[in-house]
């Protein structure tokens, strides 16, 4: 009998249906361990955002709240 363990991440639903389409097309078993968050869907969108926006550079440096207020 022959086993191996493939990890795959996926990003979206659509990829993760057709992945498990085509496997079980196949007659291959699978276990899902799904990614668990502690955060609610729009948290989790926010820190996705702001990745991109970093990615994209879209950032500002952060100089401190006395340097934004003109304090010194």
């Amino acid at each position: 009998m022959f086993m191996t363990t493939l990890t795959i991440h996926l990003d979206n639903e659509k990829s993760e249906l057709a992945i498990k389409a085509v496997l079980d097309a196949l007659g291959v078993k699978y276990d899902e361990e799904g990614e668990q968050s502690a955060f609610p869907d729009h948290v989790v969108a926010g820190i996705r955002k702001s990745q991109e926006d970093l990615k994209a550079g879209r950032v500002k440096d952060y100089k401190g709240l006395n340097a934004i207020l003109d304090r010194h």
